[in-house]
């Protein structure tokens, strides 16, 4: 008996215990169902007056503006660099002390002034040469005139450097190489003719001694052909890694690509259409099959285009333009 008292103490203790711990669990339960009837209307009031402001946010178009300046923000990423980027933020500080120059009150009240005396224009008085020469007497007009040439310079020496980093550039500098390797631009003449060519010089013999009494003929009147030579290209200029010839054509056809196409054409002045691409493939096609660079009479037959569409899409010496675009050597049958 002595032996289950012990035992039944202990049970009471425990049993003690779990109650405290049930009534610890019951109060905080209590009060967490307090807090939540207390804060439930104050959630439901906020959950509305957010509602309300979203659906006025969407009816003054807050969000077709975001989603607009988020394709603006898409476009500044894919057209500019983070060089660029950095650029604008060198730039920032010397734009905002621009604006905070032309933002001061002197000139603003200038601005002012001036654009009070453009509404009142039709008020003005016309005056000819000799009131404009009394009205340089004005001290104010002196002024006006010498600010104005003062501002005049400032613009001249700013266009200037702009012209000078352009120059400078290295695009600038590519396309300056380019058109010198590719040479000058002639001018557009009569369509058919490339060039006027001395028949004493189509023979070898100079134009300066040609004889007199030979007349000079054009390529109208029958094409100066060259005869194929089978001498390797020399290489007179090497751009981004491309060699080109003396007369701007490249030194190794395997190294062209539509890439290289499009800025061979650029420099040429030619914006490529599938019309281009078309005539331009079957030259370059007709050239790995050959060996040869096609005339503009091959070119017209295979390409199955006219003669006057062809001098439509390139306008100056179709058959050399289009070869050089097509990345293929000289055509033997004009030079």
């Amino acid at each position: 008996m002595n032996s289950t008292q012990p035992d039944m103490a202990a049970v009471f203790a425990r049993l003690d215990a779990i109650s405290t711990q049930l009534e610890f669990l019951v109060e905080r339960q209590r009060k967490q169902q307090e807090l939540l009837e207390t804060f439930t209307p104050i959630l439901r009031e906020a959950i509305g007056v957010a509602t309300e402001r979203f659906a006025d946010a969407e009816k003054k178009g807050w969000f077709d503006f975001g989603r607009e300046l988020f394709g603006v923000t898409e476009r500044i990423v894919e057209g500019f660099s983070p060089k660029d980027v950095r650029q604008l933020g060198d730039a920032v500080v010397a734009i905002l002390e621009t604006v905070r120059a032309m933002t001061q009150p002197e000139v603003l009240q200038i601005a002012n002034e001036t654009a009070t005396v453009l509404q009142k224009g039709d008020d003005v008085e016309p005056i000819g040469l000799m009131g404009m020469v009394r009205a340089t007497r004005d001290e104010n007009v002196q002024k006006g005139m010498a600010l104005m040439m003062d501002v005049m310079r400032q613009v001249g020496r700013a266009a200037h450097a702009v012209s000078v980093a352009k120059e400078r550039s290295p695009t600038a500098q590519r396309r300056a190489k380019l058109a010198e390797t590719l040479g000058p631009k002639r001018s557009r003449g009569v369509l058919g003719v490339e060039r006027t060519i001395v028949a004493s010089a189509a023979k070898g013999v100079p134009a300066a001694i040609a004889p007199k009494d030979k007349p000079a003929v054009t390529a109208t009147s029958g094409p100066a052909c060259a005869v194929p030579s089978n001498k390797p290209a020399v290489t007179a200029a090497v751009i981004d890694g491309v060699a080109f010839t003396a007369d701007g054509h490249l030194v190794d056809p395997a190294q062209w690509s539509l890439e290289l196409a499009t800025k061979l054409a650029a420099a040429q002045g030619v914006a490529m259409t599938d019309a281009h691409w078309a005539v331009v493939r079957f030259a370059r096609a007709d050239f790995e099959a050959t060996g040869v660079a096609p005339n503009i009479r091959r070119i017209t037959q295979g390409a199955s285009v006219q003669t006057k569409d062809l001098y439509a899409l390139f306008p100056k010496a179709p058959a050399r333009t289009i070869a050089k675009i097509a990345g293929i050597p000289k055509p033997a049958g004009c030079l």
